[in-house]
């Protein structure tokens, strides 16, 4: 009896451990098409760029093509198809700001950041310390403040960088 009810809760604790997730959520395709009321499974950082799987509202699980969705949201987390150098890629959207938009992308352990000035230009924001000074210094010009800070090196924090612009 001991060794039946073992069996039992053994096999619970691997379905619990190997079972899987979902949020609630919304995709919004390339044509611009919305679906509503959508269970997404929640994957890891570097997997939901590449991947979506959800259960519709009828049930079924699907599986489209990471290229067919323009952007969807999973519970608080946003991911948006960006336009980077002609390349279009999905990426985590951190901030969703008034002025500025801070993206995300997590690839093989290393992480890619990109601001966009909401309905403007997009760029990807430089690793190296002294390009990040004079490309976001000069991308950020039209707020005189901040783009001094950051070519002083005073402000060096990509997040604290879109936060204090979108409050400026």
């Amino acid at each position: 009896m001991k060794s039946k009810l073992l069996l039992i809760l053994v096999f619970i604790f691997t379905i619990s451990i190997y079972g899987q997730e979902y949020e609630n959520g919304t995709i919004v395709t390339k044509h611009y098409d919305t679906i509503s009321n959508v269970k997404i499974e929640k994957l890891s950082e570097a997997k939901s760029l590449l991947h979506i799987n959800y259960i519709d509202e009828a049930g079924n699980e699907q599986s489209p093509d990471i290229e067919t969705i323009k952007c969807y949201n999973r519970g608080v987390d946003i991911y948006c198809r960006i336009y980077n150098s002609g390349e279009m890629i999905l990426a985590k959207k951190v901030v969703n700001g008034e002025k500025l938009n801070l993206y995300e992308r997590n690839i093989n352990g290393s992480t890619t950041y990109y601001i966009e000035k909401v309905y403007d230009e997009l760029i990807k924001v430089p690793s190296s310390s002294n390009k990040f000074k004079k490309v976001i210094g000069s991308f950020l010009s039209d707020a005189p403040q901040i783009s001094s800070k950051i070519e002083s090196k005073q402000l060096v924090d990509i997040m604290e960088i879109v936060n204090l612009y979108n409050k400026g």
